[in-house]
């Protein structure tokens, strides 16, 4: 059955709910290093990535996600040309959702970290446990042994067959960072326009 955790930056100026259906999203683990240069340049990497270097999403559909509070205070960046919307908040700089370039795309990745538990065992309850921990060829240290190196291309179809159905069903509707198909906020670029 579905449920509602809130969701609060670390400073609490930016609020929302998220509807958590585990039968349509994807509790992860990633390494990558764009993850990590994301919480670089939001200057908290001790904060949002673990001891490996990796940081706890849940990717979900858009209109499952609500802002409720501090809409004015959300930023977002895009590291590389063509590369994801990284969303954060301007106020603590708490790191809010991974989107694509387009509102149109059904698709968002949440990090734990802006999510509210009271404790481990409720996220697990709540989120179910990983099912993927993936780009640990970018592990800070040694490669955890129950981390894929790369991302697997077995659950690469998993996800195009959830955004196929998110289409299908205009999961794209109601996306919380883009208004009118344009994000709610200038993008700040951070790679050459070449």
């Amino acid at each position: 059955m579905p449920k509602v955790v809130p969701l609060k930056c670390a400073c609490g100026e930016v609020q929302g709910e998220l509807l958590v259906d585990k039968t349509s999203s994807f509790h992860i683990h990633c390494l990558c290093c764009d993850c990590q240069s994301f919480a670089e340049n939001l200057g908290n990497s001790e904060r949002t990535l673990d001891e490996h270097g990796g940081t706890e999403l849940f990717q979900t559909y858009p209109g499952n996600m609500k802002i409720t509070q501090g809409e004015d205070k959300i930023a977002a960046m895009q590291l590389h040309r063509k590369g994801v919307y990284r969303w954060h908040t301007s106020c603590c700089n708490t790191p809010i959702a991974n989107t694509m370039g387009s509102a149109k795309v059904p698709f968002i990745g949440i990090p734990i970290e802006f999510m509210q538990f009271k404790n481990e065992q409720e996220k697990l309850h709540t989120l179910g446990p990983v099912s993927l921990k993936a780009f640990g060829q970018y592990a800070r240290g040694p490669m955890p042994e129950d981390v894929h190196p790369r991302y697997p291309k077995s659950y690469l179809f998993k996800v195009l067959g959830f955004v196929i159905k998110g289409f299908i069903k205009g999961k794209s509707a109601h996306h919380p960072l883009f208004k009118n198909k344009a994000p709610i906020v200038k993008v700040k670029r951070l790679h050459s326009k070449k």
